[in-house]
This record gives C-alpha cells, structure tokens and sequence, in this order.
C-alpha cells in the first residue's frame, strides 16, 4: 500500500492554524511537526475553519491514520489533547545534509582545544 500524500495545500493551510503557534514556534519547527498539528483539529474545524472539502477531509485522516493518530474528537479538550501528543524524536521531514544537532545539554561547555 502506497504511502498517502497531503496536499501541500493542505499542509500550508494546517500551518496557518491557531494550533501551528501551539506545536512551533518557527515555520521549520512546524513543518516538521505537522501530523500533530493536524491531529489537534476536529473533523468540523476542518471543513468551517479551513474550507476543506469532505474528500480533502478524509485524506487528511487516512494520512493521520498511516502516521497511527486521528482527528481530535469534539469533545475532547484541546488542553487534553496538547498533553496526549508525544512529539517525535525525529522529525517527519528529514534533516538537511551538513545541518548541526543541538547539545542535548544546553548547560555542557563546548570542547576547547588549546
């Protein structure tokens, strides 16, 4: 089975979203987590907020549901849902060649060669 493909339509109207500022703070930190994005809106949030259509729509969740996540249910509080995310340790997208990695401790000094 083919891996589903969003729209980058789609993908630019998810990081356009309220929830894109929650998830990210900048465009790249976004884009890499769009699936938890997407997984913060409702199906209705999706067609009123974002003017998908229904077969948009239901792309959206097939791709949701290849990466195991779903729509949030309207009951669900989005403070609950923020909390239930568990942020990839690898991003969808794959890193630039030649990009730099973060220390994981922010305090550790860098190596001195003297």
């Amino acid at each position: 089975m083919a891996k589903p493909h969003l729209p980058e339509r789609v993908v630019t109207l998810l990081m356009s979203s309220d929830y894109a500022r929650l998830v990210g703070r900048t465009v790249t930190k976004q884009r890499d987590y769009v699936v938890d994005i997407a997984a913060l809106h409702t199906r209705d949030e999706l067609l009123r907020d974002l003017g998908l259509d229904r077969i948009l729509v239901r792309q959206v969740e097939k791709w949701l549901g290849f990466h195991d996540r779903r729509l949030r249910q309207p009951t669900e509080s989005i403070d609950i849902a923020m909390c239930g995310l568990e942020f990839r340790k690898r991003p969808v997208r794959r890193p630039r060649p030649g990009a730099r990695r973060r220390r994981l401790d922010p305090k550790a000094a860098p190596n001195e060669q003297g």
